[in-house]
């Protein structure tokens, strides 16, 4: 009786061992452009930055111009869309360079094709102040 109780057991640790586990999360890449708009190029100042955080190897873009091209690649999880994982993202310093608010700056995530809208967010700046936005957090 002891001998087929350890062979049960045994069986069910390898079967957990060989099967796979189920995925929590989705992986979502994205190639494509980001491209600012509701501003003069004169009155937004900023950085965008495509990082590989393993590797400390960055890609620094100026902004303006107000179009730039971004990578993403990330795991979300599916159940609160909070990532997980970044492999590679990009971050976007934004600075308001007026003694005025900016309101109404339209955040627009383009496919590689630039035809495609993947996401959009509108923020608003006040006068002289700054936002830092990871990209993958924008993705739905």
């Amino acid at each position: 009786m002891r001998t087929r109780r350890v062979a049960l057991f045994t069986a069910l640790l390898l079967l957990g061992l060989l099967l796979p586990l189920g995925a929590s999360a989705s992986t979502r890449t994205v190639l494509g452009s980001l491209m600012i708009t509701g501003v003069s190029p004169t009155d937004l100042v900023g950085v965008a930055v495509i990082h590989n955080p393993g590797f400390e190897k960055t890609i620094t873009q100026q902004v303006p111009p107000l179009t730039f091209p971004v990578y993403v690649d990330v795991d979300k999880n599916d159940s609160n869309g909070a990532v997980q994982n970044r492999r590679f993202d990009t971050f976007i310093m934004l600075t308001n360079a007026t003694a005025g608010p900016l309101n109404n700056i339209a955040l627009t995530l383009l496919d590689a094709s630039g035809a495609t809208t993947l996401a959009s967010t509108t923020i608003s700046l006040g006068a002289h102040a700054s936002v830092a936005i990871f990209l993958s957090e924008v993705l739905p």
